[in-house]
């Protein structure tokens, strides 16, 4: 008899655990969907930041320079580094334990803030709420690989304005690839509703390969004039093909994404959304007012 309760004992114990690994496994799929959904991007900042209508999404090619740019701007360095440096020896002669340490490698140190990267490669999204000039502003850094597509259009859905990046010294062999990262930015539903303001950085402006803002607008706008017109094509071959209610769809949203005017060369000037270009480099940092431009456009953005 004791031996039935005792394996009827181990049976329900047996049944209530199979129930809670059920459960268990139950909710963690629909974690899975709603991740697979892009739900969480959006919503959990929602939630986190309320309406985060100070969003600013930092976008654009791999390796341009994002995510040093987001560190940058979350630990600001001292304006002058030549004059931190001095304040720094100054430091040391008086015996104090926080003067930065130079090691040779190309980073940007200070009693105030923690080592800074010239470049930084990134596969996750990072993000933080921190005070610029008057303004407070809700950094968010989206990696450029391809597979970040989805997190990207959905963290436009918050923002308050886009600060694409491109690398001005690779721009000549990129320039095809960087012009259709734009157009999907700039054709964003939401990006356009809202008509958030863009701008777009020609970073590594140190390397002697880099071209200046001036050109790089001229080749971005010819690259997107070239994209509209094979996207308009496109559109108008599904339009007349028999296809089903998905593809009239697609037609329509590929319509729908046009740039610029009918007939007219594309041009930044012809958007709703206001469109800046300017230059940066990480090497130079906050010297001769190296991310002030940045930090007054971020600042001007998110209390407008």
């Amino acid at each position: 008899m004791l031996l039935l309760l005792i394996f009827g004992s181990l049976v329900l114990l047996g049944l209530v655990t199979w129930y809670l690994l059920n459960m268990q496994s139950a909710a963690i799929s629909r974690q899975g969907i709603a991740l697979a959904a892009g739900a969480p991007a959006a919503s959990l900042l929602s939630k986190r930041h309320g309406s985060a209508n100070n969003a600013i999404v930092i976008t654009g090619p791999a390796q341009s320079g994002k995510t040093s740019l987001w560190y940058h701007l979350r630990f600001p360095a001292p304006r002058n580094r030549h004059e931190d440096n001095n304040n720094n020896n100054n430091s040391n002669n008086n015996g104090s334990a926080d003067a930065s340490v130079d090691d040779g490698s190309k980073t940007l140190t200070s009693a105030r803030t923690p080592s800074l990267p010239e470049t930084l490669a990134s596969m996750a999204i990072n993000t933080v709420e921190t005070d610029i000039h008057e303004g407070r502003a809700l950094l968010i850094d989206i990696p450029g690989h391809p597979k970040f597509k989805f997190d990207r259009d959905s963290h436009l859905a918050l923002a308050k304005g886009v600060l694409f990046v491109i690398d001005s010294s690779t721009i000549a062999q990129s320039v095809r690839a960087t012009a259709e990262a734009l157009y999907e930015v700039l054709a964003n539903k939401s990006v356009q509703e809202k008509e958030c303001p863009v701008l777009l950085l020609c970073n590594k402006q140190d390397e002697p390969s880099s071209m200046s803002n001036t050109r790089i607008k001229a080749m971005l706008e010819d690259e997107i004039n070239s994209l509209r017109a094979s996207r308009q094509a496109s559109a108008k071959s599904l339009g007349h093909a028999n296809y089903d209610d998905d593809d009239d769809a697609a037609a329509e949203e590929k319509a729908a994404d046009f740039l610029g005017y009918d007939g007219k060369k594309f041009s930044f000037e012809d958007l709703s959304n206001p469109v800046q270009l300017n230059e940066s480099s990480m090497v130079i940092g906050h010297d001769a007012g190296g991310f002030e431009h940045i930090e007054r456009w971020i600042a001007d953005t998110v209390q407008s």
